[in-house]
C-alpha cells in the first residue's frame, strides 16, 4: 500500500507528501526489523524536507533516521542525526522534539562509550521533559540517564535518579516501568554492596514482571536477583534463581541469554561446592558462545570452567581450557581479562606441580 501511495504522490509532483509518506514507511520498515531499508526511507524524507525548507518535517525525519541507524549499529550516524534532529527542534522552539532527539543522541553516545556526553543528553533531556511535565517521558529519560550514570561508575548518583524513575512510575501506575526502574536500581545497589536492598529490589522487579506475563523483564530480574544472592553467599537460593532464568531464556529461545544464564548458575554452583554441576554449566555456556559466535562469553565461561577443573584437581584439562581463553581475549584484546586468566593459568600449573608424583 505505501508503495502505491508513494507512486500517485509522485506522479502528482506532491514533494511534502511523498516526504510524509516516506517518514511513514521507514517507521514501519523499523516496525518489520527491516533496518535497511528504513533508513533509505527517512534519508530520502529529510533530504525532501530540507529541498523544501521543510525544518520541522526535516526534524521528524532525522530523529527516525538515528533511531534505525542505532538498531543496525552505526552510531557515529546516528549521533549526528540525533544532533542535527536537536538543533533544528531548538531552532524550531520545540522542546518536545528536542527531548526526544536528545534522549536518542544519549543512548547512541552510550554505545560508543562516550559516557560523560550521553549523562549531559540525557540530563538535558530530562530538564526539559520535567520543564513540559511529560511525567512518562521524565521516566524513560531518567532510567536511561541512571544506565548511563551506571556505566560511567557513578553509582550513588544512578541509585538516586533510578530511585526518582520509580516513584513517576508508582505514581502513574505504570507496572512495566516499575519492573524496570527496579530492576536496573538492583544493578546499581549491587554495585555499591548494598546487597540486601538490591536482592529486595530485584525480587519486586521479578514479582511485577510474573504479574504481568513479562517473561524476559522476569528472566533478567532473576538473572540479577542470583547475582546479589551469591554476593551474600546465599548459593542454594542463588542456584535456583539461576536455574528459573535458565527456563525462562530457553523457553524464550534466547540463546544469548541462555548463555550468560549458564554461566552465572555455573557460579552459584561453584560457591556450593558443586563443582562437577559447575563444569557442566560452563562447558554448556562455552558451549553455545561458541556456536553464536560470542567470543567474549566463550572467553568468559572458559575461564570459569577452568577454575572449576581445577577445584577437582582436573588440573591438565583446566590449564588447556584457561590457555584458550587467554588466546580469546587477547585476540580481543581485552587485557583485564588477560591478566585474570593468566593467574588463574598460573595457579593451576603451580597445583599442578604440587599434586604431580615426585
Amino acid at each position: 500500500m505505501a508503495d502505491i501511495a508513494l507512486t500517485a504522490i509522485r506522479e502528482l509532483g506532491d514533494r511534502r507528501g511523498e516526504a510524509l509518506v516516506l517518514n511513514n514507511l521507514g517507521i514501519a520498515l523499523q516496525q518489520a526489523r527491516r533496518f535497511e531499508e528504513a533508513i533509505i526511507a527517512h534519508q530520502d524524507a529529510a533530504a525532501i524536507c530540507q529541498e523544501l525548507g521543510d525544518r520541522h518535517g526535516e526534524d521528524v525525519a532525522l530523529i527516525n533516521l538515528g533511531l534505525a541507524l542505532r538498531e543496525v549499529r552505526r552510531f557515529e550516524e546516528a549521533i549526528t542525526a540525533c544532533q542535527d534532529a536537536a538543533a533544528i527542534c531548538q531552532e524550531l522552539g520545540d522542546r518536545h522534539g528536542e527531548g526526544q532527539a536528545l534522549n536518542n543522541l544519549g543512548l547512541a553516545l552510550r554505545e560508543v562509550r562516550r559516557f560523560e556526553e550521553a549523562i549531559t543528553a540525557h540530563q538535558d533531556a530530562a530538564a526539559i521533559c520535567q520543564e513540559l511535565g511529560d511525567r512518562h517521558g521524565e521516566a524513560l529519560v531518567l532510567n536511561n540517564l541512571g544506565i548511563a550514570l551506571q556505566e560511567a561508575r557513578k553509582f550513588e548518583e544512578a541509585i538516586t535518579v533510578h530511585q526518582q524513575d520509580l516513584a513517576i512510575c508508582r505514581e502513574l501506575g505504570d507496572r512495566h516501568r516499575e519492573g524496570m526502574a527496579l530492576n536496573n536500581l538492583g544493578l546499581a545497589l549491587r554495585q555499591v554492596r548494598r546487597f540486601e536492598e538490591a536482592i529486595t529490589a530485584c525480587q519486586d522487579a521479578a514479582a511485577i514482571c510474573q504479574e504481568l506475563g513479562d517473561r524476559h523483564g522476569e528472566g533478567m530480574a532473576l538473572n540479577n536477583l542470583g547475582l546479589a544472592l551469591q554476593e551474600v553467599e546465599r548459593f542454594d537460593e542463588a542456584i535456583t534463581v539461576h536455574q528459573q532464568d535458565l527456563a525462562i531464556c530457553q523457553e524464550l529461545d534466547d540463546w544469548h541469554r541462555e548463555a550468560w544464564a549458564l554461566n552465572n548458575l555455573g557460579l552459584a554452583l561453584q560457591g556450593a561446592q558443586r563443582f562437577e554441576e559447575a563444569i557442566t554449566a560452563h562447558q554448556d555456556a562455552a558451549a553455545i558462545c561458541r556456536e553464536l559466535g560470542n567470543r567474549y562469553g566463550e572467553g568468559q565461561a572458559l575461564n570459569n570452567l577452568g577454575i572449576a577443573l581445577q577445584e577437582v584437581e582436573r588440573f591438565d584439562e583446566a590449564i588447556t581450557v584457561l590457555q584458550n581463553a587467554i588466546t580469546i581475549f587477547n585476540q580481543l584484546e581485552d587485557a583485564h581479562a588477560v591478566s585474570v586468566a593468566s593467574n588463574f593459568l598460573e595457579r593451576t600449573r603451580r597445583l599442578g606441580d604440587e599434586d604431580a608424583p615426585s
